[in-house]
């Protein structure tokens, strides 16, 4: 019982250093396989096709023991945030980041830090889909940049999510630790 006790005060202080933000999209785009591209801020939001109206708010947690994590939506895990160096497939990525980097141009977006996040849905134990996620601290720090390039959905080659994010016990921006470590390189 006297282990239990102390194990239990030692996760509660581990998680009590956990900072976690809420991040709710306030603009977002889709570049069709056609070229097309349809964008869509909350200003410029079309009620006839509302895009931002059906993007989930996602969740950042940073740990200081363990590292990043994201939380696509309210249905998942929080899944551990990878920088570029821990990732397998280096060709494809750098394929992404041409584009991600213009992205970030066209929408004036200063990057912090950069992860990645091997993305994939499962139904009935099946794999569905499956996607690359590149997901951005913004300098400004209480915005993160999401673009992500799905392997196998029709019509869609890329999406991207601008989302402005508030801690639920911080007050103020999204705070990062530059230590070294594992998952925390800066990229």
């Amino acid at each position: 019982m006297r282990f239990l006790l102390v194990f239990i005060l030692i996760s509660t202080t581990a998680l009590a250093k956990d900072k976690i933000y809420t991040c709710k999209p306030v603009a977002a785009a889709v570049v069709m396989e056609s070229g097309q591209t349809y964008s869509e801020t909350l200003d410029t939001m079309d009620e006839e096709a509302p895009l931002l109206s059906v993007v989930p708010t996602s969740q950042f947690l940073i740990s200081e023991e363990e590292g990043f994590f994201y939380k696509n939506n309210p249905s998942r895990n929080f899944e551990s945030l990878l920088n570029f160096e821990n990732l397998v497939d280096h060709k494809e990525v750098l394929e992404f980041e041409k584009i991600a980097q213009e992205l970030d141009d066209y929408f004036d977006i200063k990057n912090l830090k950069v992860f990645y996040l091997p993305y994939r849905n499962f139904k009935d134990g099946k794999l569905e889909s499956s996607s690359i996620k590149r997901i951005a601290i913004n300098i400004d720090k209480n915005f993160t940049s999401e673009i992500t390039i799905p392997k196998d959905m029709k019509d869609i080659s890329m999406y991207h999510f601008l989302r402005k994010c508030d801690g639920d016990k911080e007050n103020g921006p999204i705070q990062v630790n530059f230590e070294p470590g594992p998952n925390k390189a800066l990229s």
